[in-house]
């Protein structure tokens, strides 16, 4: 079955031959909740032609390699507390090899969650996630850092963008955080020190819950989760993972509008 990343590149390299107006616009896939956004409205501003999709990962595809989550301060804090900063930090991780959080700062003074939850976070994606985080000072900011890399992928080389539909190349090593990493309320760096501790991806999927709990940062909670997920019989296919809702449920923006992200 195709990876997200091959499924989305391939729709980008579909509207780039069918709208490319080989005048050298910048062409971009956005996802469809996007549309009523204030930094989506700054990009049809600035002349960017926007084809919106339903994606599952990102809110702007600006080529084969480069994916961008757009987030208000209140989403990043939102997201803190019901952790799905993390998954979806993974999801970027898996389906693009240069992926981005485009971070507005508008509207940071209230938000319910302590600065040093903010940095924690913000540094969890840069050292344990390998994605840098961009700060802008609001939606028109966004929309031209948004800009400029779309600019840089799409006419760096002096042509058009070339989608190989491909997913980024891992290590053994890495295939093995990103599977121990998939379990609930697992991040990377947690999925590292139970790789060190049990040595396999099997050993730690048959390990009891006491001897998942000798390992840092993993109480009775979270053992008890592991446990129940490596252990229930699968109830069944659910559909496709490439359409379809997005990691998390939906917040509302300070813009009005509303996203899963």
């Amino acid at each position: 079955m195709p990876s997200c990343a091959e499924r989305q590149g391939e729709t980008l390299l579909k509207f780039l031959k069918v709208k490319g107006s080989g005048n050298g616009a910048i062409e971009i896939l956005a996802d469809r909740r996007e549309a009523p956004s204030q930094t989506a409205r700054s990009l049809a501003a600035l002349g960017v032609k926007i084809e919106y999709r339903t994606l599952k990962v990102g809110d702007y595809v600006v080529s084969e390699e480069v994916a961008i989550e757009r987030k208000t301060y209140a989403d990043l804090a939102a997201s803190i507390v019901d952790r799905r900063l993390f998954s979806q930090a993974q999801a970027l991780r898996e389906c693009y090899p240069r992926p981005i959080i485009l971070l507005e700062m508008g509207g940071s003074a209230e938000v319910g969650v302590s600065r040093e939850a903010i940095r924690g976070a913000v540094a969890s994606m840069v050292l344990d996630f390998g994605i840098p985080v961009i700060a802008a000072e609001g939606p028109e900011d966004a929309a031209g850092f948004i800009v400029a890399m779309a600019k840089r992928e799409q006419r760096q080389a002096g042509a058009p963008i070339s989608l190989k539909d491909r997913r980024r190349p891992r290590t053994p090593d890495e295939e093995k955080e990103y599977v121990v990493a998939s379990l609930p309320m697992v991040e990377v760096s947690t999925a590292r020190r139970l790789l060190a501790e049990f040595g396999t991806v099997q050993a730690v999927f048959s390990a009891s819950e006491e001897d998942l709990q000798r390992v840092e940062k993993i109480g009775p909670k979270k053992a008890r989760r592991i446990r129940e997920v490596a252990s229930t019989p699968y109830g069944g296919f659910k559909g496709s993972a490439i359409d379809g809702p997005r990691q998390g449920g939906p917040s509302n923006n300070p813009d009005g509008t509303t996203r899963s992200g």
